[in-house]
């Protein structure tokens, strides 16, 4: 829970009498906006309802405009002529501004309740198979932005060893084995261009069209992103609220990638897609990858 720190008005100042000039009204409005101060209040009703007695400050000093709902056409006559001479410190005022900006978190804009999960190629593999009694562990919290990229760099390196599976399916070396060992010392983006090339000459003529090429390659390039960035806050300058008085400030996190430097807004909405993304590229290329595997059967039955 936040702690909300109110300034008491300056009356260890002395008093100051109207006529204010034009620059000595705006430094009065602006410590009435100010979120953190104690505002100039009618005494007449400023106990019950505080934020409608606020005084308005103006050339001849303040007055109040509070109106009743049952007589909406009658207003308080409640005027003063004096403010407090800190309230027209400009030093002060600016202090104050400084400390009621708003402050509005927008990377952690991810409102849903629902839980994410890492599968391992196991459990996406039973999943396939409609195996009950699944062990899906969750692996990250969901609210801090670190962990939530680490959940779609994790779903995205298990396209990795389904890709080296499809990869000796297609080529049907002697020694399985072997290759495998030598497939887990290739990158994610050389064994799917490896995986192009095959189907490019040949090797499957049926399934070169339905490959998901693309949405492999979006996962490619995302956990790329991703795992080469850095994390950086972003802190916007303060400016006036578009819905009443005070100022408010955006703090954002950007992902900077550390090879070109580049900068991009990192939310957790988007890594929720992005997690999402990565979890149909793996089953629409298990489920490829699947009728990969009963056309060869069948050609060697019928062979």
């Amino acid at each position: 829970m936040a702690l909300r720190i109110a300034l008491a008005l300056p009356i260890h100042t002395p008093k100051v009498y109207a006529p204010f000039a034009p620059e000595q009204v705006a430094l009065l409005r602006r410590w009435q906006a100010a979120s953190v101060s104690e505002h100039m209040r009618c005494p007449r009703h400023g106990n019950v309802l505080r934020e409608s007695s606020e005084l308005v400050p103006g050339e001849r000093g303040w007055t109040c405009v509070f109106r009743t709902p049952d007589y909406p056409g009658l207003i308080c006559s409640y005027t003063a002529d004096w403010a407090y001479a800190g309230m027209l410190d400009e030093e002060s005022v600016k202090k104050l501004d400084e400390m009621s900006v708003e402050v509005v978190e927008v990377s952690f804009n991810d409102n849903s309740d629902e839980p994410l999960h890492v599968f391992s190629g196991y459990d996406l593999l039973l999943t396939f198979h409609d195996a009950a009694d699944l062990d899906w562990e969750e692996v990250a919290e969901r609210r801090a932005l670190d962990e939530r990229r680490g959940l779609v760099i994790t779903q995205s390196a298990i396209l990795e060893d389904l890709l080296s599976d499809v990869i000796v399916q297609l080529e049907r070396p002697g020694n399985p084995e072997t290759r495998q060992r030598e497939l887990d010392q290739w990158t994610i983006g050389k064994r799917l261009k490896y995986v192009e090339s095959l189907l490019g000459n040949g090797a499957y003529p049926e399934g070169n069209s339905t490959f998901p090429f693309e949405e492999l390659w979006d996962a490619v390039r995302r956990r790329n992103e991703l795992a080469h960035g850095n994390l950086t806050r972003v802190v916007g300058e303060a400016c006036p609220r578009s819905d009443g008085p005070g100022k408010t400030r955006r703090i954002e996190w950007h992902l900077v990638d550390r090879r070109s430097q580049g900068s991009r807004l990192i939310t957790m909405a988007d890594l929720r897609e992005d997690l999402y993304a990565a979890t149909a590229a793996y089953a629409n290329l298990l489920r490829w990858a699947s009728n990969l595997e009963q056309r060869l059967r069948k050609f060697g039955s019928e062979v």
